[in-house]
């Protein structure tokens, strides 16, 4: 077939097929497939392997048409010789279906004019490898990304700031209790902020860190990989995986869709990356479209399928389709803000925190956090009340102004001892709710050792040591890592905190205790008052268990976020039963050397604290 523009190498074309999208090998062949505006018109550029120099220049013609998508068989070029873009309407393009491209494995010093679109032809390994599957109700989730989470020099890795580096760190996650890892957009993406926005006070252009734009979402990110070049990026995302399921962690990816992208293009590649890179999850906030699309896909109907919001009501029908694997899940600030509001001690909290602690829909999971990108880091929730962005370059401007926190009575770093320790109760409060409540924990990325961003609580084009994670703090700040691992571990030893269902705060099932019921002052009794600022969650924990020949421990837990110690009324822990404290963030638990445990009927809740007890089989004084 005849070139355009000149170029002098000639190769036999034929009509090809429209799917799938892009560029496949077909042995003796290449087909790729293009779609294109109405009347817009279409050719395929070929280079030499690894460089922009053209050696021909392809056009689609009409026949070639199936709808809007040019479909061309190109013979005689393969894999290991050529890389590819597209011309159309006189515009130079990358591929958006190209599953890798050339020209980016440098962070932040991308050229457009030096970007192809690579064809892909390379078996893998897997291994007999695939998506674990973990039930979502038995999940903790980890919020990362891939750059900052091992780029610090303090991370001790080989391969800083790259998908090997996670793979490195792998046994710290397990030992955590992590059992799902989240990528931040972690495909291919333009970092490099080519319009500064008017309003942004630099001379420089932002790097856009997180990765919220457009982008090629076929194509694992080169930059992030230790070897962004023959294909490296795409060996060792699935390496990465690979060795992520030997450990028992599921992966999940974040996708950030513009309204402009192409309905088609997302569901092909949710489904694309489940197929090819084994992926357990995927995180997006997309119209209540495409999340019909999404759940009723049947390829999809065991990967874990997060967005902002599933309306129950208007996919009801989906509920008992979901029985045996609960994969929706609801991921938004809700929870969040009220277990910041009742930790600050603001008014009018108790009936809202108490609803929080069981809320868990049916069809979609309720994912959990207390910090995230875009939001004070935990540490900071509870250094800052104002947030402090003026090194993003937008005179503080950016970022929300709602941060529902409380710095405890002085603004950002102190030495000062009552500050301190405010702060570190404070920590392990609101851990403690989040590790408590129904649904699945999720923790942001470095919260476990106070990993603090100076109260920027929104550093989008922090690409430095306000971002990278700072490891030296884990042997700083070990007593917090400590406590959510053995908060992980008692959320494990109960299944009743962990339930697939909402509980219903009644006793159908007879077994002399309501699931979860909610007290007070006085035993069986919520005071929802809005000066209140204490009550108490009973948790029977007959409900969660397995192995119907024993009985589970029942959980009493005292929430109190007065400014006073509280007195609490203690339910009866059960026939032959008394209560053990096992966890108060208010100082240690000191064991009862006591032989006769006493029946207890009221404790006293130091302020701002929160105390744990299970029922154990004791003799009563």
């Amino acid at each position: 077939m005849r070139n355009l523009r000149g170029y002098t190498m000639d190769f036999k074309v034929k009509i090809g097929f429209p799917e799938p999208m892009g560029a496949k090998c077909y042995g003796e062949y290449v087909n790729f497939a293009v779609a294109v505006g109405d009347g817009e018109t279409c050719s395929l550029i070929l280079y030499q392997k690894g460089t922009t120099k053209i050696v021909a220049e392809l056009p689609f013609t009409t026949e070639m048409m199936y709808g809007n998508v040019f479909a061309m068989a190109v013979y005689g070029i393969s894999a290991k010789k050529y890389d590819y873009n597209l011309r159309i309407n006189n515009v130079i393009v990358t591929d958006p279906y190209a599953r890798m491209l050339s020209g980016t494995s440098v962070w932040g010093e991308t050229n457009d004019e030096d970007i192809t679109s690579v064809i892909v032809d390379e078996d893998y390994d897997w291994e007999g490898d695939r998506p674990i599957g973990n039930m979502f109700e038995d999940s903790i989730i980890y919020r990362l990304h891939v750059r900052g989470f091992t780029k610090h020099t303090s991370s001790r890795v080989k391969a800083k700031g790259t998908f090997a580096g996670i793979v490195e760190k792998l046994p710290y996650l397990k030992e955590l209790g992590v059992t799902m890892i989240e990528l931040m957009p972690a495909y291919e993406f333009r970092e490099v902020e080519m319009n500064t926005p008017s309003y942004v006070i630099s001379d420089t252009k932002n790097i856009n860190y997180w990765g919220y734009t457009t982008g090629n979402y076929f194509a694992p990110k080169a930059s992030y990989a230790s070897k962004g070049n023959k294909q490296g990026q795409i060996r060792e995302f699935k390496d990465m995986v690979k060795a992520c399921h030997r450990q028992g962690i599921e992966v999940c990816m974040e996708f950030f869709f513009p309204n402009d992208v192409n309905h088609t293009l997302m569901l092909e590649c949710f489904r694309f990356w489940v197929r090819e890179y084994h992926i357990d999850g995927i995180h997006c906030n997309v119209s209540d479209n495409i999340k019909a699309l999404l759940k009723g896909d049947p390829v999809l109907g065991r990967t874990k399928l997060i967005c902002y919001d599933w309306n129950e009501e208007e996919n009801s029908s989906y509920i008992a389709k979901s029985v045996s694997f609960k994969n929706l899940g609801d991921c938004n600030d809700a929870y969040m803000i009220t277990a910041r509001k009742f930790l600050k001690s603001d008014e009018g909290q108790i009936n809202e925190m108490a609803y929080r602690l069981r809320s868990n829909k049916n069809k979609a999971q309720k994912i959990n956090y207390i910090s995230n990108n875009g939001t004070f880091s935990l540490n900071d929730m509870v250094s800052y009340e104002r947030k402090h962005n003026e090194a993003n370059g937008e005179n503080n401007n950016d970022g929300t102004e709602y941060n529902y926190s409380w710095n405890c009575g002085f603004e950002g770093k102190t030495r000062r001892k009552k500050v301190m320790e405010l702060r570190r109760k404070q920590i392990k409060n609101i851990l403690t709710f989040l590790m408590l409540s129904q649904g699945t924990p999720l923790i942001y990325a470095g919260d476990e050792f106070l990993h603090t961003t100076e109260g920027n609580n929104n550093p989008y084009c922090q690409d430095n040591e306000m971002s990278w994670l700072n490891w030296n703090l884990l042997k700083k700040n070990k007593e917090y890592f400590d406590y959510i691992k053995m908060l992980i571990q008692f959320r494990n030893e109960h299944k009743i905190l962990h339930m697939k269902s909402e509980m219903k705060i009644m006793d159908y099932r007879s077994l002399g205790l309501p699931d979860i019921s909610y007290h007070g002052s006085r035993a069986w009794y919520l005071d929802g008052n809005h000066l209140n600022r204490h009550f108490g969650v009973l948790y029977c924990g007959d409900y969660g268990r397995t192995d119907m020949t024993k009985n589970e421990e029942n959980i009493f837990v005292a929430f109190n976020m007065h400014w006073e110690e509280q007195n609490f009324g203690m339910p009866a822990p059960g026939k032959d039963k008394v209560w053990k404290k096992v966890i108060s963030t208010a100082g240690e638990v000191k064991e009862d050397t006591n032989k006769k445990a006493q029946l207890i009927k009221e404790i006293t809740v130091a302020p701002r604290s929160v105390e744990v007890y299970v029922s154990v089989t004791g003799k009563r004084k």
